[in-house]
C-alpha cells in the first residue's frame, strides 16, 4: 500500500513538473506567491505598490498564500537557520529548547515513538495517557490540522501504557528539510482565527512553497553516528549481595524459603556466569537522510517538487524507523486576478519497536510467567533473541496532505478566498509473538485504522490604507471541519503452530475472522467522528502605524455537544500602541517600543462524540465478537455503561479565557530586541467524572465545572553583540515560567481523590500526593503510642514496628493514612528555557544551544522498584516485570535509602513518599554546530549557487543534582520508570546543503 501510494504521488509530481516547465517561458502579469527565498524572489516594493501599503508596513502570508499584515500577539518563531544543520525526527524535537512558552515532554528517546508538548500549562487533568493525548496543541501543516491519534483505543485496553496500533509519532511524517517555518502561537490575538483548535495553543508549520525564476535544485544530505550508552553490567552475585542485608536483618523462615529461585543456586551459569548481555542489546548506530527539491517557473505558473528519505537507527534493541516523503506545490494564475494554489504531500513511515516484556504483556493483555528475568549471559540470551526474532512487528503509517486554495481579487482591496484541505493518515500494525518466548502460547494481532480531517474555509477580505495613515482590514467567513478516527482490531491466541503468523479481524459479514488457525480470537471495531461549523468576522484598524485595535468574533458549533448547547460565541479584542513612533519618544537608541494586549475566549472541543447523546448504553463484546450474556434472564441486552460513567444530558461547551499583556522592545537599530509577555489562561467548564453512590452502579457521573488556571511570564532576548563584516556574534536567551492551580470542581466540591491523586481547589493540579518520610524506627520503643488508647502508631490500621518508616502523622491521630499525605513537589519547573549563541568568522560559523530547567521534581520510581523487591518479585502484574536491562548498575545514591523491612505489611518502599522525590533541575548542552560556507566565486565555475558543509554534535554534556539518569527522561506524570525512559545518545552528524 505504502509503495503504491509513494509511486502514485511521484508520478503526479513529475507530470505536473512537465506542465509547469512548458509554461516557464511565458510572460505576463506579476504573480504574487509564497516564495522560498525572501532575498532572491520576494520583492516587497512590488507588494507595497500593488496593495498600496506604506513602507513601514510588514507583509506576510497565510498558509493559503493570502496576503496579510503581520499580526501582533504572543508567538515564538523557531530559528530555522539553526535547525538546518541539526537532524531531528519530529516537530517536538525541533521545538525543544527553541521556543518559549512550550514544554516538550519526551518520556523516551526511542526514535519515532509518540511524545507530547504543552503550551502555557495544563489544559486538563493528566490522569492517564489518554488525557495526555487530548492536552496536545493543534499542529497545522500549511493551515490544515494534523489529526493526531485519538485516545479512544484505550477504552478496550487493560493497561494504560502504549496505545493500540503503531504508537508512532505522526509528527515524524513531515520531512524537516521541507519546513520553511515553525511558529508557536500562544495568545488569542495570534490564534483566535483558529477557534476551538487554539484552546491548547497552536504550532503552525509552513513548508516551502513554489517560487518563480529559473529552475533551482536543492540537495540536503546528512549522516549521523550515535554512541551506545556506557553502562556497567551485573550478574546474579551483584543482585544477591544487594538483597542479602535485608534477608540477614529481617527475613524469617518463610522469607528465606521464598528467596528468588534464579538467585538461590550460585552454580547456575545463566545468572552467575559472565554478564555480557549489553553486546546483544546495545550498539553504536548510523542514521542518514537525503532530500532533493526542484523549483522554478514563470510569474504566471511556478512550482516546487521534492522527495526525501530518512533512516534512523536506534542504539538499543534494533530500534529505529525509515521515512519516505514527496511534496509538490504549484501556483497558477490563469486570469488577471485569479490565483490557484495547490499543495500535495505524501509520506510513509515504518518503525522498529523495542521488544520489552512489559509492552508484550500490554499488547497481549496476558501476564507472562515473571518468576525469572532473561539471562544476562550472552550465550543464553542469544537463544532467547533467536526465538524472539521469529516474531513479526510491522508498524507503518501512510499520510496524504492536500491543500487547494483559490483566491480572486475584485480590486486591490477586496479579495475572496476559498480553501480546502485534507489530512489523511493510515495506521497499520501486524504483530506476532511465537510460543517459544510466550509461555507456550503464540499470539497474533492486527490493527488497521485511519485519521482523517477535512477543512473548508471561505472568506471575503477587505484591506485598504487611506491617506497613508488609516489602515483597515476586515474579513467575514465560514469554516467547516470534519474529523474522523476509525480502527479495526483483532487479536488471537493459541495458534496451531508458529508458522501461521497473520491474523486479520473479520469484516461486517464475517465477525469470526478470516483464519481458523487460532483457538481464541477477539475483534473490535470502533470509530469517533467530530464535526465543527463556524462563522467568523474580523476587524482591525490602525492609525499612523502607532495605534491598533482589533475585534474577532466567532460562533462555533460542535457535533460533540448536545443540541441545546451546541453553539458558542467566542470574542477576542486586542490593542497595541507603538510608542517608538511617537514624536516625543523617538530616539537613536530606541528603535522599537510596542505595548500590546489581548483578551478573549475560545471553546475547547470535547474529545468524544458520545457526550452529545446523554446516558450511554452498550453491549459488552466477548470472544469471537459475540455479546457477553447479560444478567436479564440470560439474554444479551443493552446495559448502562457503568465503567465509563453516567453522562448527563446537559453537557455544555468547555472554554478558555485568556488575558495577555506584552511588550516588544528594540534598541540600537534592533541590535537588541526584547519580547516580554504576561498571561492568565483559565480552562473553564471542563468535564470530570465525579463520584456517586455505589448503589447506582456507575463509577461516576460526567459533569461540567472543572477549572484549571495557568499564570505565567515569558521573555526572549535577542542581541547582535558584534555585527561586523568578518565577525559577528548573536546571542538569544529565552525563559518561561508557568504556575497552575485548580480553580474549581464540579458540584462546588473543594477537593477530590481520583486513584492515587488528590486535587484541592487552590492547589497545583500536577502536585504529587506523598507521605512525608523522616527516617526509620530502629527500635520498637521508638514507635509512638497513643496515650488515650495505648495503641501504637499504625498505617491504615496495620501496626508499625521497628524497621518501618517514620512517616509524619500530620493530624496527630496516631494513624498514618491518606489524611497524612501532603501535596508536595511538581514535575513543572519554576523556570525553563534556553540560551543559544551563533558566532561567525568570515565563512565559518559556530552555533551552540544550552537548555535549562530549574525547580521541577520527579518521583524516582526506578529506585523505589529496586528496594520494593519483596512485593514486586514474581508478582502477577506489570510491577513484576524484569527486562534484560535489569542486569545493570542503576545510577543514583542508593546508600541514602534506609534499610527498611521490605516484608512489612505497611509497604515501606511505596513510591508515593517524599523519600523518592528528587530535584530534576538541569542544564544541558543540546547542540554544537560548526558550518563552513564555500565562497560563491569558487562555486561559480561549477554552476553552484551555494554549498554549506556542517558538523553537529548533540547531547554532549549535562549538569543535574539528580544522579539517577536524565531528569528529562520521565513519564508524562513525572515518574521515572528506569530502563523504560531512555535519554538521547551522543550523536555526531556530518552533512551538507547544496543549491544549484
Amino acid at each position: 500500500m505504502s509503495q503504491r501510494c509513494f509511486r502514485f504521488l511521484r508520478a503526479i509530481g513529475f507530470f505536473l513538473i512537465f506542465i509547469v516547465c512548458t509554461l516557464n517561458s511565458s510572460k505576463g502579469q506579476v504573480l504574487f506567491t509564497h516564495n522560498d527565498s525572501a532575498k532572491s524572489d520576494f520583492d516587497s516594493t512590488v507588494w507595497l505598490k500593488y496593495y498600496k501599503l506604506s513602507a513601514r508596513d510588514t507583509v506576510g502570508f497565510f498558509p493559503n498564500n493570502e496576503l496579510y499584515l503581520l499580526e501582533g500577539g504572543a508567538s515564538s518563531k523557531v530559528d530555522m537557520r539553526a535547525l538546518g544543520a541539526v537532524p531531528y525526527s519530529d516537530i517536538n524535537q525541533m521545538l525543544d529548547g527553541r521556543a518559549t512558552g512550550i514544554s516538550v515532554m519526551i518520556p523516551t528517546a526511542e526514535q519515532g515513538k509518540r511524545n507530547g508538548a504543552l503550551i502555557r500549562g495544563y489544559s486538563n487533568l493528566l490522569l492517564n495517557n489518554g488525557d495526555v493525548m487530548t492536552a496536545q496543541p493543534t499542529y497545522l501543516l500549511n493551515g490544515v490540522p494534523i489529526l493526531l491519534d485519538h485516545p479512544f483505543a484505550f477504552d478496550i485496553q487493560r493497561f494504560d501504557n502504549n496505545r493500540l496500533g503503531t504508537e508512532n509519532n505522526l509528527l515524524s511524517l513531515i520531512n524537516q528539510q521541507d519546513i520553511k517555518s515553525i511558529t508557536v502561537l500562544k495568545d488569542f490575538e495570534a490564534t483566535a482565527k483558529y477557534g476551538p483548535l487554539a484552546a491548547a495553543g497552536v504550532v503552525n508549520i509552513e513548508t516551502y512553497g513554489p517560487r518563480s525564476g529559473s529552475l533551482q535544485v536543492d540537495v540536503n544530505a546528512h549522516m549521523s553516528y550515535s554512541q551506545a550508552p556506557d553502562i556497567q553490567t551485573v550478574g546474579g552475585a551483584y543482585v544477591r549481595d544487594f538483597l542479602n542485608p535485608f534477608y540477614e536483618k529481617y527475613a524469617g523462615i518463610q522469607q528465606l524459603q521464598n528467596f528468588p529461585a534464579y538467585l538461590a543456586d550460585s552454580a547456575r551459569s545463566e545468572y552467575y556466569g559472565p554478564s555480557n548481555w549489553d553486546d546483544l542489546y546495545f550498539k553504536d548506530s548510523w542514521s542518514d537522510g537525503i532530500q532533493a527539491a526542484i523549483s522554478g517557473g514563470s510569474r504566471l505558473a511556478n512550482f516546487r517538487f521534492s522527495v526525501g528519505q530518512t533512516s534512523y537507527q536506534g542504539v538499543r534493541d534494533a530500534t529505529g524507523f525509515n521515512r519516505y516523503t514527496v511534496n509538490f506545490g504549484i501556483n497558477i494564475m490563469p486570469l488577471h486576478n485569479l490565483l490557484i494554489t495547490t499543495y500535495l504531500s505524501g509520506a510513509t513511515m515504518g518503525r522498529k519497536r523495542n521488544r520489552f516484556i512489559r509492552d508484550r504483556i500490554v499488547d497481549e493483555d496476558y501476564v507472562l510467567n515473571l518468576e525469572a528475568p532473561p539471562s544476562p549471559n550472552s550465550s543464553y540470551l542469544s537463544n532467547y533473541y533467536f526465538n524472539l526474532n521469529q516474531s513479526i512487528d510491522n508498524n507503518r503509517n501512510n499520510s496524504i496532505n492536500v491543500l487547494a486554495n483559490v483566491q480572486y481579487s475584485f480590486s486591490n482591496s477586496i479579495r475572496v478566498n476559498s480553501r480546502m484541505g485534507i489530512n489523511y493518515i493510515q495506521n497499520f500494525r501486524d504483530l506476532f509473538i511465537p510460543s517459544t518466548v510466550n509461555d507456550g502460547n503464540n499470539f497474533s494481532s492486527n490493527f488497521d485504522g485511519f485519521n482523517k480531517a477535512i477543512v473548508w474555509d471561505n472568506s471575503v477580505n477587505f484591506d485598504k490604507i487611506y491617506k497613508n495613515r488609516h489602515h483597515l482590514t476586515a474579513a467575514l467567513g465560514m469554516y467547516t471541519e470534519w474529523d474522523k478516527w476509525d480502527y479495526k482490531y483483532g487479536k488471537a491466541y493459541k495458534g496451531k503452530s508458529d508458522y501461521i503468523k497473520i491474523y486479520q479481524p473479520g469484516d461486517d459479514d464475517n465477525h469470526e475472522s478470516t483464519s481458523n488457525n487460532f483457538r481464541l480470537t477477539a475483534n473490535a471495531i470502533d470509530r469517533i467522528q467530530s464535526n465543527l461549523a463556524s462563522l467568523y468576522g474580523n476587524f482591525k484598524y490602525s492609525y499612523d502605524s502607532k495605534y491598533e485595535v482589533g475585534v474577532y468574533l466567532r460562533r462555533d458549533g460542535s457535533s460533540n455537544i448536545p443540541a441545546a448547547n451546541r453553539w458558542l460565541l467566542s470574542p477576542t479584542v486586542s490593542a497595541a500602541w507603538v510608542l517608538s513612533n511617537e514624536d516625543w519618544l523617538k530616539s537613536a537608541a530606541l528603535s522599537l517600543l510596542k505595548l500590546r494586549a489581548s483578551m478573549g475566549r475560545v471553546g475547547k472541543l470535547l474529545a468524544y462524540d458520545y457526550y452529545k447523546a446523554g446516558p450511554i448504553y452498550d453491549v459488552e463484546i466477548g470472544w469471537n465478537g459475540n455479546p457477553n450474556l447479560s444478567t436479564y434472564n440470560a439474554f444479551p441486552v443493552l446495559n448502562g455503561s457503568y465503567e465509563l460513567g453516567y453522562v448527563s444530558r446537559d453537557i455544555e461547551w468547555p472554554y478558555v479565557d485568556q488575558l495577555n499583556v506584552g511588550a516588544d522592545i528594540g534598541f540600537l537599530e534592533d541590535r537588541l530586541n526584547i519580547s516580554l509577555d504576561f498571561y492568565n489562561k483559565s480552562f473553564k467548564n471542563l468535564l470530570l467524572k465525579m463520584p456517586v453512590m455505589e448503589e447506582k452502579g456507575y463509577t461516576g457521573v460526567v459533569k461540567n465545572g472543572l477549572q484549571i488556571d495557568n499564570k505565567g511570564v515569558e521573555i526572549t532576548i535577542d542581541a547582535k553583540i558584534i555585527d561586523q563584516r568578518h565577525f559577528a556574534w548573536q546571542s538569544t536567551f529565552g525563559a518561561s515560567s508557568n504556575k497552575n492551580k485548580l480553580g474549581a470542581l464540579p458540584n462546588h466540591y473543594r477537593e477530590i481523590i481520583i486513584g492515587d491523586r488528590y486535587f484541592k481547589v487552590g492547589q497545583p493540579v500536577d502536585a504529587y500526593w506523598l507521605l512525608q518520610n523522616k527516617g526509620i524506627y530502629a527500635e520498637e520503643g521508638e514507635v509512638p503510642v497513643d496515650p488515650k488508647t495505648h495503641q501504637k502508631l499504625s498505617y491504615q490500621g496495620l501496626p508499625i514496628h521497628a524497621g518501618d518508616p517514620k512517616w509524619i502523622d500530620t493530624n496527630g491521630d496516631y494513624v498514618i493514612d491518606d489524611h497524612d499525605r501532603a501535596l508536595k513537589g511538581s514535575p513543572s519547573p519554576d523556570i525553563f528555557g534556553s540560551f543559544s549563541n551563533r558566532l561567525r568568522y568570515k565563512k565559518i560559523s559556530l552555533e551552540f544551544l544550552f537548555k535549562y530547567s530549574f525547580g521541577a521534581e520527579l518521583m524516582d520510581e526506578a529506585q523505589a522498584s529496586a528496594f520494593d523487591f519483596a512485593n514486586r518479585d514474581g508478582s502477577d502484574n506489570l510491577e513484576g516485570v524484569k527486562e534484560i536491562n535489569f542486569w545493570q548498575v542503576h545510577k543514583g545514591n542508593y546508600g541514602e535509602i534506609p534499610l527498611y523491612n521490605p516484608w512489612s505489611t505497611v509497604n515501606p518502599y511505596q513510591v508515593n513518599q517524599d523519600l523518592f522525590l528528587k530535584d530534576a533541575s538541569f542544564i544541558k548542552l543540546k547542540t554544537v554546530t560548526l558550518t563552513y560556507q564555500f565562497s560563491p566565486k569558487a562555486l561559480q565555475k561549477l554552476a553552484i549557487k551555494n554549498l554549506d558543509v556542517y558538523v553537529t554534535a548533540q547531547n554532549l554534556w549535562m549538569w543535574s543534582p539528580y544522579k539517577g539518569g536524565d531528569p528529562e527522561a520521565v513519564s508524562y506524570f513525572g515518574y521515572t520508570n528506569g530502563y523504560y525512559n531512555w535519554s538521547y545518545p551522543k550523536t555526531f552528524t556530518l552533512g551538507f546543503n547544496l543549491k544549484f
